[in-house]
């Protein structure tokens, strides 16, 4: 069973406007008159093709969120496995896709369904970088937080390219209308010496303790070849090869971690900006949302090793974290 929610947002610019009013005119001829994407084609004097593009529009843009209210019993059995393997407060296990980009979408739609009822006004979000956050935050339904504050914990990325797809707290903090306090600095520094220098300013100091004091903090990882250093180029393939020698199995709030969640002795985590994966403990809440092949390794890890209090990930994903003798050479 499926429950379909319409919200309905007003833009200051008028092409926008109109735009929305389209793919709300489909969406609600499609889903609360039930009309086939013909008859809606042929109602609104319009293509099938676009119609179809205005349905997927609708659920990108949050005008149509689908909830799906009842859950697989597999699925229901990994969570509680999950919770009682790992000492977790909570775990949330659903269906997912292979290919790593639509399934950062499904996970970011599921995390912003659970969560966002969850938020409060006055609380301090901490929010990581990735395409799950981005999702996620993308995802989030608009509900005004005035009060909250929405803390970067890590530097920027330089490239805007980069930022659309990897950065959430901007996102996130415009759908709660919350105050957003960001890192002044790039995620990866020129040296250790000159991120040393950043974060002695008091403004780095103020966020840095800012986000190690949030109320919650939101999380995603990356595999060696996934993570957001290396899709946004900040890592080449010798200094990934370094990385992996050195006993890295993923990407955790921008540092290479091994297979003790421990920050890998190495010059590319020296130049990391940002808060570090030992000084998240401080947070009651931390939830990871994250799944993929080749971010099993560093989501084992961390579970076992306390990290993460919370779990949003996939089923593939969760059989893999809860089965390491099916991974092989992933041990």
């Amino acid at each position: 069973m499926a429950e379909r929610e319409f919200s309905h947002r007003t833009h200051d610019d008028a092409g926008d406007d109109l735009s929305e009013q389209l793919t709300v005119r489909v969406a609600w001829c499609y889903y609360r008159l039930g009309l086939t994407q013909q008859e809606v084609a042929a109602r609104l004097g319009i293509t099938r093709v676009r119609v179809n593009r205005q349905l997927a529009e609708a659920r990108r843009r949050g005008i149509v969120r689908i909830t799906v209210t009842s859950k697989l019993a597999e699925n229901i059995e990994l969570e509680e496995r999950l919770k009682s393997v790992f000492g977790l407060d909570d775990a949330h296990v659903v269906l997912g896709l292979a290919d790593d980009a639509a399934n950062a979408e499904i996970l970011g739609d599921v995390a912003a369904e659970i969560l966002g009822p969850q938020l409060v006004d006055g609380s301090t979000i901490g929010v990581g970088w990735g395409m799950t956050l981005r999702a996620l935050a993308s995802a989030m339904p608009e509900r005004p937080l005035p009060r909250a504050a929405v803390v970067a914990m890590l530097g920027s990325l330089t490239r805007r390219s980069s930022i659309d797809a990897f950065e959430a707290a901007t996102a996130l903090a415009h759908r709660l209308h919350a105050e957003c306090f960001y890192m002044p600095g790039p995620l990866i520094c020129d040296s250790a010496k000159v991120r040393k220098a950043i974060e002695s300013q008091p403004l780095v100091v103020d966020i840095k303790e800012r986000a190690q004091g949030a109320d919650v903090a939101l999380f995603s990882v990356g595999g060696l070849d996934s993570g957001t250093i290396r899709q946004a180029g900040l890592i080449d393939a010798e200094q990934l090869n370094s990385v992996r020698s050195a006993g890295a199995i993923g990407n955790f709030l921008g540092h290479y971690v091994d297979c003790h969640a421990t920050i890998v002795d190495h010059p590319i985590n020296d130049r990391v900006l940002g808060t570090r994966p030992d000084e998240i403990v401080t947070i009651n809440k931390r939830v990871m949302v994250s799944g993929g092949a080749t971010k099993v390794p560093v989501l084992r890890a961390l579970l076992q090793h306390g990290l993460i209090t919370e779990l949003v990930t996939d089923q593939a994903s969760a059989q893999a974290i809860l089965n390491p003798v099916d991974q092989g050479t992933e041990q």
